[in-house]
C-alpha cells in the first residue's frame, strides 16, 4: 500500500478528538502520524471506553507509535475554559516535532475550542478531517482552500477483525467467521430454484414443517436440539417436494439420492455439525452463496477482507450472543454489511434491513453501505428500497438517489456478483 500522497501532511503528535465510533480516529492516526509518532485521545466521559480500546490498539500498529496519550475532558465537551486547558496542558509538554489536530470524531464545541488552543499555541499545526461522504482526508488552511486527498483501498487495507476490535467486540467462543463459503455448487443450486418464488416457497415451508418440527429443541423453539439428539434424527422425508425436479435436483448437490434426507450425509460434504447442516438448510445457504458472489467481483475493486457469520458475544456474558451479522466485506476501510433472509415477506426483508443498517452504522460510521439480499420479488424490492431509501437516506438537494443501501431480490440472485460490483461503483461515483 501507499500513503505517498500523505507524506507532507504527516505529524510527529496528533491530537484526536474522540466520537462514539473510533474507526475515523483509526484511520486518521494510520494515515497522519509518522513511524514513532504520538497520538493524543482528547476523549469525554462517554466516549472514555472507545479511547482506551483506540489506545490499545494503537499501540500493537505495524507503524511503531508511541503509547497513545490520554486527554481526558470529563463532562466538559462544551466547556471551552476545561477544553482549552486539556489540550494546553499536553501542548506544553511537547518540546518538538510537528503537531497535528484531526477533528473528525468530535463535537461541534470540542472542534472549535481544540482548534484555539492548538492554533494559538502553534499556528503551522496541521489540522484535518475525514470527510465521510466524499472519502476524503481534508487538510484546512488558514491561507488557502481545503486540500482534499481521496483515500483509495490501496491506501489503507484493514481487516475486519480489526473493525470489530476497534469497537471492543469479539467473536462467541469457538464461532469465528467463516471466509469461505461452505458447500459453494449447492448454495449456488438452491439459489437457481429460488429465482421462481414459488419454489422457493415450497422449500420454506419444508423447513417449517419438516426440518424444524424435528430438529428443533422441544423446550425452546429457538434453538436447535443439542448434537447428540440430532444423531438419532435418520432421516427426514421429502414427500412435499419429490414432484419438483428443480429442488430434488439441487438436493443431489448434497449427496440427496432418494426421497428422504440424511443430515449426517450432508456433514459428511464439509459441514463442521449436524446443528451448521440444519442451518445451512434452513437459511445460511444463502450466506454462503453471497459470500461466494461477494468473492467473484474483479480484484480491481479491491475488496480487501470478506466473511460471513460474525457472531459478537455479550461482553456482559459471553456465553451469550449479542448479535449476529451476516456478510461483510471491507475496501480499504470502509466497510459494506449485507443482511440476507430467504423469507420473501417485504415486513419481514424491512426488519432485517433496520437491524443491518444499524449495526452497520455502529461499526462503520457514515462510510458504511448496507445491502439486503432476500428472496422478495422485483416489485416488493422497489417498494422496500424506496421506503428505506426516504427513511434513512433521502436524496441530496441535487435530486441524485445516494446509494448507501441497496436491496437486491430473488430476480438478481444468479447475477448477484455484477449487481453488487454496479453498487460498489456507484458509492464510487457518489463520492467524487
Amino acid at each position: 500500500m501507499s500513503t505517498s500522497e500523505f507524506d507532507k501532511y504527516k505529524v510527529d503528535h496528533l491530537f484526536l478528538l474522540i466520537g462514539e465510533n473510533p474507526l475515523p480516529n483509526y484511520v486518521a492516526a494510520r494515515l497522519l502520524l509518522n513511524q514513532g509518532g504520538t497520538p493524543y485521545l482528547v476523549y469525554t466521559t462517554g466516549t472514555e471506553k472507545p479511547a482506551k480500546h483506540l489506545q490499545t490498539i494503537l499501540s500493537n500498529e505495524p507503524i511503531g507509535l508511541k503509547t497513545a496519550q490520554l486527554v481526558p475532558l470529563n463532562d466538559g465537551e462544551a466547556d471551552a475554559y476545561q477544553i482549552q486547558k486539556a489540550i494546553r496542558s499536553k501542548l506544553e509538554t511537547i518540546n518538538d516535532g510537528k503537531i497535528g489536530l484531526n477533528y473528525t470524531g468530535g463535537t461541534k464545541a470540542m472542534s472549535v475550542h481544540a482548534y484555539r488552543a492548538v492554533f494559538s499555541k502553534e499556528p503551522d499545526t496541521v489540522f484535518s478531517y475525514l470527510d465521510p461522504r466524499r472519502l476524503e482526508m481534508c487538510i484546512d488552511r488558514e491561507n488557502g482552500d481545503r486540500i482534499r486527498i481521496k483515500v483509495k483501498p490501496e491506501m489503507l487495507e484493514i481487516k475486519l477483525a480489526k473493525v470489530f476490535e476497534i469497537h471492543g467486540w469479539r467473536w462467541q467462543e469457538k464461532s469465528d467467521p467463516i471466509d469461505k463459503p461452505e458447500l459453494p455448487d449447492a448454495a449456488k443450486a438452491f439459489a437457481e430454484f429460488h429465482k421462481n418464488g414459488d419454489l422457493g416457497q415450497l422449500w420454506r415451508d419444508w423447513c417449517n414443517e419438516v426440518l424444524r418440527k424435528a430438529a428443533k429443541d422441544e423446550k425452546d423453539k429457538n434453538k436447535w436440539k443439542k448434537e447428540t439428539k440430532l444423531t438419532e434424527i435418520s432421516t427426514l422425508s421429502l414427500e412435499k417436494l419429490k414432484s419438483k425436479e428443480n429442488i430434488m435436483s439441487t438436493l443431489s448437490h448434497l449427496g440427496v439420492a432418494g426421497e428422504d434426507l440424511s443430515l449426517h450425509a450432508i456433514k459428511d460434504k464439509g459441514i463442521k455439525s449436524l446443528e451448521s447442516a440444519c442451518k445451512w438448510l434452513d437459511g445460511e445457504w444463502l450466506e454462503h452463496y453471497v459470500l461466494q458472489q461477494v468473492q467473484e467481483i474483479p480484484e480491481d475493486l479491491s475488496i480487501y477482507d470478506s466473511a460471513t457469520s460474525f457472531w459478537i458475544r455479550n461482553p456482559i456474558d459471553p456465553k451469550n450472543t449479542k448479535f449476529q451479522f451476516d456478510v461483510a466485506f471491507i475496501r480499504g476501510y470502509q466497510l459494506f454489511a449485507i443482511s440476507c433472509t430467504t423469507i420473501a415477506r417485504k415486513s419481514d426483508c424491512k426488519s432485517k434491513l433496520f437491524e443491518a443498517y444499524i449495526r452497520a452504522r455502529q461499526l462503520g460510521g457514515d462510510e458504511a453501505r448496507v445491502a439486503l439480499v432476500c428472496c422478495a420479488s422485483e416489485k416488493d424490492v422497489n417498494a422496500l428500497e424506496t421506503e428505506i431509501v426516504n427513511v434513512f437516506n433521502p436524496a441530496p438537494e441535487s435530486g441524485k438517489r445516494n446509494h448507501k443501501i441497496a436491496v437486491f431480490g430473488r430476480d438478481d440472485l444468479m447475477d448477484l456478483a455484477s449487481r453488487i460490483a454496479e453498487w460498489i461503483k456507484q458509492n464510487d461515483k457518489d463520492a467524487r
